[in-house]
C-alpha cells in the first residue's frame, strides 16, 4: 500500500509539470517535451538497476538507502509545500517564453527528479517490507495519470490541495517508518559486535503479538501462516499489522531507539510541513 502512495505522489508531481508545460507551450514544442519525458524514464530505469545492485552488495548499503530515503522523502514533502504556490507560475512562464531546448530540459529534469526519488523510495520499501507490492505501484501511477487526464484533457476541477495535504501526512508516516527501519537494521547488524548496539537492542519499548506454533481454535482464521508459524493479526507479518508496517513502519517488537527516531522524524516533519504552509 505504501508503494501506491509513494508512486502516486511522485508521479502526480511529474504529471502536473508536464501538463502545465504542454498546455502553455506551442504545439511545435510538444515533441521536445515528450523526448524529455522519455529520457527521464530511461535515466530512472538505469538508476533503479544501479541502485538495486549497490543495495544488494551489503546490508550497510541497505541501511544507508533506508535512512537516505527517509531524509529525501521528508525534504520532498516540505519542499513541495513551500514551492506549490509559485511553481505553476514559473512553469507557465518557461513554456511561454523559452525555446524548445529549455522546455525539453525542464520536462527532463522534473520527471527525472521524481523518477529517481521514486526509485530510492521503492528500494527502501523493498528492504523494509516482507511483501513488496508491484501492483500498488502500478495503481499509484495509473491514478496519477488519470488525474492528469482529468485536469489537462477534460479540464475538470480536481481538489489537488486536499490530495497533497492527505498524501503529505501519509508520506511523512512512511518516512518515519523508513528511518525507524534503518535504525532497527543497524542495531541488528551491530548487536553481536558492539556494546552500544547490544544495549540498544535490550531496551525494548514493546514486544507484542509473538508468533504461535498453534493458533487459537476460534481465531485460527485471523492468523497468517508463514514458514511454520502463525502470526496474530497485529503482528507486522499479520493481516492488519502488515498494512500498518507498510504505512508507518510498525513492528511488533521495537526498541526505544527505533521509537524515538520514528517520533522525531514524524513530529519534526509535520512541524516543518506546517511551517512552510501558505500562511508562513
Amino acid at each position: 500500500m505504501s508503494e501506491a502512495f509513494v508512486v502516486f505522489r511522485e508521479a502526480l508531481e511529474g504529471v502536473l509539470v508536464v501538463g502545465i508545460l504542454a498546455r502553455f507551450s506551442p504545439r511545435s514544442h510538444w515533441p521536445y517535451i515528450g523526448v524529455g519525458v522519455f529520457l527521464a524514464v530511461v535515466v530512472s530505469i538505469l538508476g533503479a538497476f544501479l541502485l538495486h545492485r549497490i543495495a544488494s552488495a551489503h546490508m550497510l548499503w541497505e541501511i544507508g538507502i533506508s535512512l537516505m530515503a527517509a531524509v529525501l522523502l521528508l525534504s520532498m514533502v516540505v519542499w513541495m509545500r513551500r514551492r506549490s504556490i509559485g511553481l505553476a507560475k514559473d512553469l507557465r512562464e518557461i513554456a511561454q517564453t523559452q525555446g524548445r531546448w529549455i522546455v525539453l530540459a525542464t520536462s527532463f529534469s522534473a520527471v527525472a527528479r521524481e523518477g529517481l526519488e521514486t526509485v530510492v523510495f521503492l528500494r527502501a520499501l523493498w528492504g523494509m517490507q516482507e511483501r513488496f507490492s508491484w501492483l500498488g505501484g502500478v495503481l499509484g501511477l495509473a491514478l496519477a495519470l488519470g488525474i492528469g487526464v482529468l485536469l489537462f484533457v477534460f479540464t475538470r476541477r480536481v481538489p489537488l490541495q486536499s490530495f497533497f495535504n492527505v498524501t503529505s501526512i501519509l508520506l511523512l508516516l512512511i518516512a518515519a517508518g523508513m528511518a525507524s527501519y534503518g535504525v532497527h537494521e543497524l542495531i541488528e547488524l551491530g548487536e553481536a559486535q558492539y556494546g552500544w548496539a547490544a544495549t540498544l537492542a535490550e531496551h525494548k519499548a514493546w514486544d507484542l503479538f509473538s508468533p504461535l506454533s498453534t493458533p487459537p481454535e476460534r481465531l485460527s482464521w485471523a492468523h497468517l501462516f508463514i514458514e511454520g508459524k502463525y502470526y496474530p493479526p497485529l503482528h507486522h507479518k499479520g493481516w492488519v499489522g502488515a498494512i500498518l508496517n507498510a504505512l508507518t513502519g510498525w513492528r511488533a517488537s521495537m526498541t526505544w531507539a527505533e521509537v524515538v527516531i520514528w517520533l522525531a522524524v514524524f513530529i519534526g516533519g509535520v512541524f516543518l510541513w506546517r511551517k512552510q504552509g501558505p500562511s508562513s
